[in-house]
């Protein structure tokens, strides 16, 4: 997984051309330059960083580095920390090199390799995966001397040639006895130097900083843009109904991101199930990735702005927030996560207020259980609920990027929209941060996100849950051994909402696969439902669980579901019919009562005035 910096002077490629990026236009496109110093306009969601035919084989699995391979990285991270800045100098990298008995040049190259992506992964020892095509070919030794004279010769204001510090590696290493590299291989080394690094190095610090100022993170915290942003649960004050016989479901959940200092919602995640990993995991895709899809998928007419990778997630602690999963994707990206201190809400204020006034709006909706028994009253919430969880998600999201983005807020005096362009452009009173790095490979970067298992490959595919699935790009695994000559476990991806499909990660070609069902006919559920179905059948004492049963079973489910609706409808129309009738039959007999009263009347008025015998002569 890479980043593409989007900070003003950046190379990036624009439809497999080199271009730089000149000005910024709006939240969605910049002005660039190409190399025959012609500019024009390009859309921020075509930029890359690298060709898009070129297979740059960068794409690391977080989880299939060995615990002890991150805290390795982790360490490395943290001796070369203090390095990563603006005053680093020859003495300091010596003395810290000193302090943890190491060469300098491992300390050089480990910043470099950092700077260049700021991956933590880029970190993690590979010794073992050296000579492998498009990996590193050169030995230790000279990979030593390569990073040192780059560093020392080129890295400096008498701007040596490529070729110059080739001449001067060449020397070295012959004195050294060790092999010589490749020009090209040194060449490649200097191009992914960063713009910034070169610049400040070979031309003026000062002009560096001012030309690359938006990436220097000398903001103090929640000063721009994604500096933080909180996340946080709420059970939502509305009863959903499902979509097939709209009868009233649970309470939906809620996990909703905030940015502290624009306000905007980043993103939001509703589901019936109680937060978890995959909430999270699913609320922060949303908030770094660009919205275009989301809007799509949702219908909704607008426009939600904010996206990029945050400098810190500040959290509860919950256990949905401290999972291996989550931690390695934030230390990946270098964002750091902050846990709320314990019995301190107000440390969750703005995330909390949020909650507070999205709730507010959700009492509008037919079904709300509004938020206690007395604003409840003798509301029927069950009775009165008409959304479907789909319907739910469509409206919070109009909500969010039609009212809430473009209501003044109290606390900024503006719109959240107002407030997150004056942090990214900047105005006559604010310096504008720019645009935040962007994810390279969204669909990848989803996918890595989701909850993993770790499982063999066996003859006929691979077993999840009870549940077979079977590709042919499974086949060159198929019994595979570990080093130890144990069966190798091989990364697994699964996407809760529907385990028809399961993503496996080929750890040669470093890139997630789609893995089908074995048996294609199944239907799709999800792994709640499958819970469901795995307990009906222990309620059954079927212990034997296998993919027929389980599939058995759902179909039993559905039926038993299905019939019980069915009742349950026609029992409320005939209810409804026979109350009908006897309303009917009330009416019919208070109206035959009316008339017969009003006959009597008339008789009786025929004979008011006559008194008994008046008629009868003596």
């Amino acid at each position: 997984m890479s980043k593409i910096n989007l900070s003003i002077n950046s190379k990036v490629f624009h439809k497999n051309k080199a271009v730089t990026i000149k000005k910024y236009m709006d939240l969605k496109n910049i002005i660039v330059e190409d190399e025959d110093n012609n500019s024009y306009i390009a859309p921020i969601t075509e930029l890359s960083n690298t060709k898009q035919d070129v297979d740059i084989n960068k794409k690391n699995n977080l989880i299939d580095f060995t615990d002890k391979q991150w805290a390795e990285a982790n360490k490395r991270l943290s001796i070369i920390k203090p390095l990563l800045n603006r005053y680093r100098t020859k003495d300091s990298v010596e003395n810290i090199a000193i302090k943890n008995n190491l060469h300098p040049s491992t300390l050089y190259r480990w910043i470099s390799l950092y700077e260049n992506s700021e991956l933590l992964s880029s970190l993690v020892p590979r010794h073992s995966n050296r000579g492998g095509k498009g990996q590193v070919r050169i030995s230790e030794e000279s990979e030593l001397i390569v990073n040192k004279v780059i560093n020392e010769l080129y890295l400096h204001k008498q701007k040596l040639t490529p070729k110059q510090v080739y001449i001067e590696i060449v020397r070295r290493c012959k004195n050294a006895k060790v092999n010589i590299p490749h020009e090209n291989t040194v060449r490649n080394r200097i191009k992914k130097l960063s713009e910034k690094m070169s610049y400040k190095h070979r031309e003026s610090k000062r002009n560096a900083e001012r030309l690359y100022r938006n990436t220097d993170g000398m903001f103090p915290a929640g000063k721009y843009p994604l500096d933080v942003i909180q996340i946080d649960h709420t059970p939502m004050d509305v009863i959903v109904v499902d979509e097939q016989y709209r009868q009233p479901l649970p309470r939906p959940f809620l996990t909703l991101a905030i940015d502290i200092y624009s306000r905007m919602i980043v993103g939001f995640y509703i589901s019936l199930e109680e937060p978890s990993y995959f909430s999270v995991s699913q609320c922060l895709t949303q908030a770094i990735l660009p919205k275009e899809k989301v809007l799509r998928d949702y219908n909704v007419d607008g426009e939600w702005n904010i996206w990029g990778i945050p400098r810190a997630l500040h959290v509860d602690n919950g256990q949905d927030f401290r999972s291996v999963e989550l931690q390695r994707s934030c230390e990946e990206y270098n964002i750091s996560i902050e846990w709320r201190p314990v019995a301190r809400p107000q440390f969750g204020g703005h995330i909390e207020r949020l909650i507070g006034t999205a709730m507010q709006n959700v009492h509008s909706i037919p079904g709300t259980t509004f938020s206690n028994i007395k604003q409840k009253g003798e509301y029927n919430s069950e009775k009165e609920a008409v959304m479907t969880l789909q319907e739910l998600e469509h409206w919070f999201c109009e909500y969010v990027v039609n009212v809430y983005h473009k209501t003044v807020h109290s606390s900024i005096v503006m719109t959240p929209e107002k407030k997150l362009e004056i942090g990214i452009f900047g105005d006559e009173y604010e310096l504008g941060k720019g645009l935040p790095e962007k994810i390279e490979d969204e669909d990848y970067f989803k996918i890595s996100l989701l909850p993993s298992v770790k499982r063999t490959i066996q003859q006929f595919g691979v077993s999840v849950d009870n549940i077979h699935y079977y590709h042919d790009v499974l086949r060159r695994w198929i019994k595979s051994k570990d080093n130890n000559g144990d069966a190798r476990k091989f990364i697994f991806k699964i996407d809760p909402r529907d385990i028809s499909t399961i993503w496996f990660y080929d750890p040669n070609i470093k890139d997630y696969f789609p893995i089908p069902y074995r048996n294609i006919s199944y239907p799709p559920i999800s792994r709640w439902e499958l819970r469901s179905i795995k307990q009906y059948l222990a309620a059954k004492n079927i212990e034997e669980v296998d993919e027929t049963t389980i599939f058995k079973g759902y179909e039993t489910m559905k039926k038993i579901q299905e019939d019980s609706t069915a009742k349950t409808i026609r029992r409320q129309r005939e209810t409804k019919k026979a109350h009908k009738r006897k309303i009917n039959s009330s009416t019919s007999v208070k109206q035959t009562s009316k008339k017969q009263d009003a006959i009597d009347t008339s008789m009786d008025d025929l004979f008011n005035d006559i008194k008994p015998f008046d008629e009868i002569e003596v």
